[in-house]
């Protein structure tokens, strides 16, 4: 039974890797389930045995996606805290920029995935049965970073002066922001990311002990 199991997650693994690939080729609409499957070296069998449809694929590779990004993410600010003078009183926004010139450094294969999720992002909003499986994998990301940014706040001892979903919008919509401006002007722009944001940060975020005026 175990073995069975192992090759039924190895299928999948597989199938999502290879649909990937051909989403970013061909967009999610016009994908060929036939291709994903011989990408991945399967039949269509195994493709239905394991998704109900493509819409239902694209959803298992948001997540392997929006988990490569959150450990990329908690990497780079690894590192950035590890370099970081803590009692400098400008900690936290020299951190913020450490990580984003880290996280920025996969901005091309960034633009892949930010076309595919706003290509699904619209399809979910005309189908009503997209709409709360769309909106729970959102949530889940959103959750990761949230984690990553109060725990990093901590370690730094400050803390938000707004509730942390508001701090996550903003950073995921500045994000978005920059990849759409690279993609649409051909300009690589992450100075938004690595200058602007940590600026913008730093009128949110006070030392841990101050009291909320």
């Amino acid at each position: 039974m175990a073995g069975v199991t192992r090759r039924r997650a190895q299928t999948r693994e597989r199938l999502v890797e290879a649909a990937y690939e051909v989403f970013a080729e061909f967009g999610i609409r016009d994908a060929p389930v036939e291709l994903i499957c011989e990408r991945a070296g399967f039949t269509r069998g195994a493709f239905y045995s394991n998704f109900a449809s493509k819409e239902q694929l694209f959803l298992a590779v948001h997540e392997v996606q929006a988990q490569e990004r959150v450990d990329r993410l908690r990497t780079a600010v690894a590192s950035a805290i590890n370099n970081a003078d803590i009692a400098d009183p400008d900690v936290a926004t020299r951190v913020l920029r450490h990580t984003g010139e880290l996280f920025m450094a996969a901005l091309a294969s960034d633009r892949t995935w930010y076309q595919l999720n706003v290509e699904f992002s619209a399809q979910a909003l005309r189908q009503d049965e997209l709409r709360p499986l769309t909106a729970a994998a959102d949530e889940r990301f959103q959750e990761a970073l949230a984690e990553i940014l109060v725990d990093t706040l901590a370690k730094l001892g400050r803390r938000l002066t707004v509730d942390v979903d508001s701090a996550v919008l903003t950073i995921i919509a500045l994000y978005e922001a920059t990849l759409k401006r690279a993609i649409l002007r051909g300009a690589d722009d992450r100075h938004y990311v690595t200058e602007v944001l940590p600026r913008l940060f730093a009128a949110l975020i006070v030392p841990a002990e101050e009291e909320t005026r």
